[in-house]
């Protein structure tokens, strides 16, 4: 019997928020909420870079079109932003923005060089449920080659 070198399927997450967080500097970091329940690895990814260090992050993006009959004045494309995770865990997942209605975070994070991944909805947070929430490095010229291409 000989082992399959196939590889599940990286879960695709949409969006569900767009905002900012503040760190305890001030500093406002564009953030993007998704729902990962379910999906244990990806929700505790904050905890083990947190407790490992952040590791090695690479991500990729493109814009596609919707088709005619989705098309809205908020949705015209859909943006995947794949993540991929060598260090410390081993992890690819994607994260789906529909534009131009979550486009401005995705402008933010060019700027910033780094997006904050949430899994638990801001409204979930209290004493109790103090989430740690995912902080990526974007590849800046490649997600603002991907905005810039949109019409």
């Amino acid at each position: 019997m000989s082992e399959s070198s196939e590889q599940p399927d990286a879960p695709v997450f949409q969006v569900i928020d767009i905002g900012a967080m503040l760190d305890v500097d001030g500093k406002q970091w564009p953030t993007a909420v998704i729902d990962a329940q379910g999906h244990p690895a990806i929700t505790d990814l904050a905890r083990v870079h947190a407790v490992e260090g952040i590791g090695d992050i690479h991500t990729e993006a493109v814009a596609m079109p919707l088709a005619a009959e989705l098309v809205s004045d908020e949705a015209t494309h859909i943006f995947l932003l794949a993540v991929m995770i060598t260090k410390p865990v081993e992890c690819t997942f994607g994260v789906s923005f529909v534009l131009p209605a979550q486009g401005q975070v995705l402008v933010e994070a060019a700027s910033a060089g780094n997006l904050v991944i949430a899994t638990t909805s801001p409204d979930e947070i209290n004493e109790q449920n103090q989430p740690l929430w995912l902080a990526i490095d974007v590849e800046t010229d490649l997600l603002e080659q991907a905005i810039a291409n949109l019409p």
